[in-house]
């Protein structure tokens, strides 16, 4: 029960205009402790929707990447961790979404490129018909056949001494300089990019790296843009410092005497060198095809050194026919030839006189 103690006389209404006051103030406490209790429990159930719609969402993407998956025939990694996934935000389940997606359509190109090129061949039908109509307009530039230039290699520069390889660099690295003959009829592989700091590049000398061959790798060489600082930076960090040889270009002079700067864009180049020749050569390389253009080269070429072998043997074979029948050392079988026609000769003269 509440009492009031009134001084003097004071009218009922200003009795009701001093404790009205009172109560409301005190109604309007409880009113806004009610109203921040409605409003926390709002944002609770709005953040346990937002979690339990995340979750959903979740759910309902990774069901659309297994259903994708088992369309084209893979297996689809199934992930046990939910706290993990559910606790990523709409942007991060995105990004991720967006990377696995961005994965399938590489292999998928990749796929589609490798399909271009013929089981043992090395340029696709693009490649084809641009070097042949490349020739037919008379582009500036070089072809399978002509001769390879040889000067240009002094400049290019070694990554480890940051010095340029000179003429003795030079006839260590061009087969036929070479003073060990039978190194001489062996071919060099050079595979180019004008790009600085190009990924594309990159990420192909990782793949031929780990795909091709020794007896190939070990007849490859890399020039690019990149300072030798560069170049030492990423071998290292790739692991592949003591794997391939790197050379630095960064005044493009090599490119240019190799006309591996493109008329219209900067790709990769790869050229096979031998016998003063560009044996095989293959421009704007894509780095999904890469290693079966390598591969594919060199076979290309060995393939035709021993067609041509076969062939110059076949032509002294005819030529020695021709000759009487005699091959080479037919000086040293001559006497044994005769002494056999005249035996056979003998015989059938003491059979007549029987």
């Amino acid at each position: 029960m509440k009492s009031y103690v009134l001084l003097g006389f004071v009218p009922l209404s200003a009795v009701a205009f001093c404790v009205v006051p009172h109560v409301s103030r005190t109604n309007m406490i409880l009113s806004s402790r009610r109203q921040k209790d409605s409003l926390i429990a709002l944002h609770m159930g709005k953040g346990l929707n937002s979690f339990r719609n995340k979750q959903a969402e979740l759910k309902r993407k990774m069901e659309i990447a297994k259903q994708q998956k088992e369309i084209d025939g893979e297996e689809v990694p199934v992930i046990d961790d939910v706290t993990e996934k559910t606790s990523l935000t709409d942007i991060e389940i995105k990004e991720q979404n967006d990377r696995l997606r961005f994965q399938e359509l590489l292999k998928r190109s990749a796929s589609n490129v490798l399909n271009d090129y013929s089981s043992d061949g090395y340029l696709s039908k693009d490649q084809e018909e641009e070097e042949i109509e490349a020739a037919r307009a008379g582009v500036d530039r070089l072809f399978e056949g002509d001769p390879a230039p040889v000067d240009c290699f002094e400049e290019i520069v070694n990554i480890k001494s940051e010095n340029a390889i000179g003429r003795t660099g030079k006839e260590r690295l061009v087969p036929w300089l070479r003073k060990n003959p039978d190194r001489q009829r062996d071919y060099l592989i050079v595979l180019t990019d004008p790009r600085p700091k190009s990924d594309e590049l990159r990420e192909t000398i990782n793949s031929l790296v780990s795909t091709l061959p020794s007896d190939i790798l070990s007849r490859m060489i890399v020039i690019n843009a990149d300072s030798p600082s560069e170049n030492r930076r990423w071998l290292k960090k790739s692991g592949f410092d003591e794997k391939i040889d790197v050379y630095s270009d960064e005044k493009l002079e090599w490119m240019r005497a190799y006309t591996a700067l493109g008329e219209k864009r900067w790709s990769m180049t790869m050229f096979v060198i031998a016998e003063e020749r560009i044996q095989k050569l293959a421009r704007a390389v894509d780095q999904y095809a890469a290693p079966k253009v390598f591969r594919n080269a060199v076979k290309v070429l060995n393939d035709s050194r021993r067609s041509r072998k076969l062939t110059s043997h076949v032509h002294t074979h005819h030529a020695s026919k021709s000759n009487g029948g005699l091959t080479q050392g037919a000086a040293d079988i001559r006497p044994k030839l005769r002494a056999r026609k005249v035996t056979f000769n003998v015989v059938p003269n003491l059979h007549r006189r029987k």
